[in-house]
């Protein structure tokens, strides 16, 4: 989505008043952050192990993590790779009549694997795993992650955004110009102009319903803070 069209989408809506370029172009960074809130970017990224070392950065766009899989006593042992899985099968008489020792097979099979992965948690902007690895060749952390959308390197626009979201990213950015005006008009005084009284704390409240209401459009497509799926 180019930067560029969602100026232009924020000024055709605000005829008013004329913001600079560059404070417009803040306000949509600030705004591409919240949308990223709602709608981020699903990736992955792999992460080298320490010995002795617990704790590891994360990427600089991660906003919270999603899924680590890391394995501290090294790969699956050969029963549960799918090769020596069929054959395990193909040795053993038919169970068809048997569903439920199938079904057994299968939910120690997962308990066996749950127990061969490492644990994890996220603090901030690191994420610790347990237990911590104390060997070289412990296996590299494999990491899910909710991403912001970024700008290019040419800061053009955002690669990542759709462009069928464009109304969404100018009422998003709308939405924080207008929250920066209640402020501003809610540290103004009520004042008389002749015999006309100036009720500034009434036009604080109408540009509040405004802000939710231009907030709305996020929320209704993607449900809520946080909802994030791999794509």
């Amino acid at each position: 989505m180019l930067l560029s069209a969602i100026r232009e989408a924020v000024t055709d809506r605000l005829t008013t008043e004329t913001i600079v370029e560059a404070r417009l172009n803040r306000l949509v960074a600030t705004a591409v952050r919240e949308y990223s809130r709602y709608n981020p970017i699903v990736t992955q990224a792999d992460m080298s192990t320490v010995a002795d070392q617990a704790e590891y950065d994360l990427p600089d766009a991660c906003m919270w993590v999603l899924e680590c899989n890391w394995w501290p006593v090294g790969q699956l042992f050969a029963e549960l790779r799918a090769g020596a899985e069929q054959a395990y099968i193909l040795n053993k008489p038919s169970r068809i009549h048997m569903p439920s020792d199938r079904v057994i097979d299968d939910i120690n099979q997962s308990a066996h694997i749950q127990r061969m992965k490492g644990t994890w948690e996220q603090r901030n902007r690191t994420i610790v795993i347990f237990p911590t690895p104390t060997a070289v060749g412990d296996e590299d952390l494999e990491i899910v992650y909710a991403a912001l959308h970024i700008i290019n390197d040419a800061a053009l626009g955002y690669d990542t955004l759709p462009d069928e979201d464009l109304s969404i990213l100018a009422d998003l950015t709308l939405a924080t110009y207008l929250q920066g005006r209640a402020t501003e008009i809610a540290l103004q005084p009520d004042y008389a102009e002749g015999l006309q009284r100036v009720t500034k704390s009434s036009m604080s409240g109408n540009l509040t319903e405004m802000i939710r209401q231009l907030r709305k459009g996020v929320e209704g497509k993607y449900g809520g803070v946080g909802v994030a799926v791999a794509r």
